[in-house]
């Protein structure tokens, strides 16, 4: 019997709202929660399975809070095997580079059309907070980058081979740093994201270098002219060539916006790193004039005033850490809650479109998080983003 929970996440134990019995504990379980009412969806219920089943017994055992978690992390795992194989795709691009640009190119492509296709066939879609920490911080921007400016992308309407060359821009954007051997750990990279510092050589020339290995592997004026433009502002205070709004491309907007997101985030001084929600304070604070304002305004829409990896406060004082997103309710996103009492790997999952009494109250500064809460929730400095659907079915109402 596929059935839908319309209470919240804190009402009952299981990982995800909408799923399938499969088995006599969830049965039980199910029956403990004494809903008034469930929904289900007879088109997607085995046939012998009906609601009446639901309701026969009186007497059930009591919810495991510690199975909630472990049911999330289950339905995670999915996402996280694609998550490292994206990673490990990557890697291996930038080994053939430059030695062999025609294979490197093949599995780009590969690799950004798979992403395409999904977003294309997919109607809501999560984007969720990854765990990596053995992956070198130039794999993870170039992963990070490609997701957050496909699902930008989407959002203002590009479709099919624009958004293919967007997000193969994105993923080779900074492919030019190989062959100049410039390190992840170059600390102007901070400083330039910041608006504190002026390209210094060979870091001014890595722009040049990624178009000209773009364009020997064949890629189209829309692949190369927004790599060309990933670290141009709008107010022209960019580089290498100042240029103004109206002279970028909508890709090299997108991808200029994004790479500086992302920098900000995942700087080569861990330390120094904003939480997303701080990034995204400051870019649409101190820094909007750098931005065409519908790209911004589309990048907040698309990530939440809290994407993932923010730390926040809920309405009822406790903490905890953004871990999922959905892109058609930015503002109601999935909390990781930290609950002291409960133990460390027992902590709760909070979907908060699912809460009537339960929101975000503010966001937190590092400084602001509980030491223990910062070490069971956040197990590296390395933000990673992955995305995945969160198709919800629409389901009959039952009245038990």
């Amino acid at each position: 019997m596929y059935v839908h929970l319309g209470v919240g996440w804190l009402r009952h134990p299981f990982p995800v709202n909408s799923f399938k019995i499969t088995t006599e504990e969830q049965l039980k379980t199910l029956q403990s929660l004494k809903l008034s009412q469930i929904q289900f969806d007879p088109a997607r219920s085995d046939p012998e399975v009906t609601e009446d089943a639901v309701t026969d017994k009186a007497e059930s055992e009591k919810p495991s809070q510690a199975g909630s978690l472990e049911n999330w992390r289950t339905t995670m795992q999915s996402v996280q095997e694609r998550f490292q194989a994206a990673l490990a795709c990557f890697d291996a691009v930038q080994a053939m580079v430059p030695a062999d640009l025609s294979a490197a190119r093949a599995r780009s492509d590969e690799m950004v059309g798979d992403y395409v296709t999904q977003l294309a066939s997919e109607r809501d879609i999560s984007l969720h907070l990854m765990f990596e920490g053995g992956r070198s911080s130039a794999s993870v921007h170039g992963l990070n980058t490609a997701v957050m400016s496909l699902l930008l992308g989407k959002a203002l309407g590009m479709q099919d081979q624009s958004l293919q060359d967007l997000g193969v821009a994105a993923l080779l954007h900074d492919l030019g740093k190989i062959p100049l051997h410039i390190p992840a750990s170059d600390c102007v990279l901070n400083q330039m994201a910041a608006g504190t510092a002026q390209p210094t050589f060979p870091y001014a020339h890595h722009v040049g270098e990624s178009v000209a290995l773009t364009q020997a592997m064949g890629y189209a004026p829309s692949v190369t002219t927004a790599i060309a433009q990933h670290h141009e502002w709008a107010d022209g205070s960019g580089f290498p060539l100042g240029l103004l709004a109206a002279d970028m491309d909508m890709g090299g907007q997108i991808l200029a916006l994004v790479n500086n997101y992302e920098r900000l985030c995942n700087p080569p001084t861990a330390l120094t790193g904003m939480t997303p929600h701080e990034a995204l304070a400051s870019l649409y604070g101190q820094y909007r004039h750098r931005y065409a304002p519908e790209v911004l305004r589309a990048l907040v829409q698309t990530l939440g005033v809290y994407p993932p990896g923010s730390w926040v406060e809920l309405s009822d004082g406790s903490q905890g850490m953004v871990v999922c997103v959905n892109t058609r309710q930015a503002l109601k996103p999935s909390v990781l809650v930290y609950k002291p009492e409960t133990g460390q790997g027992n902590q709760q999952v909070v979907e908060l479109a699912q809460q009537l009494e339960l929101g975000i109250r503010r966001g937190l500064h590092k400084a602001q998080i509980l030491p223990k809460a910062l070490a069971v929730l956040q197990p590296n400095q390395h933000l990673c983003y992955f995305f995945d659907s969160s198709v919800t079915a629409v389901a009959e109402k039952v009245t038990s």
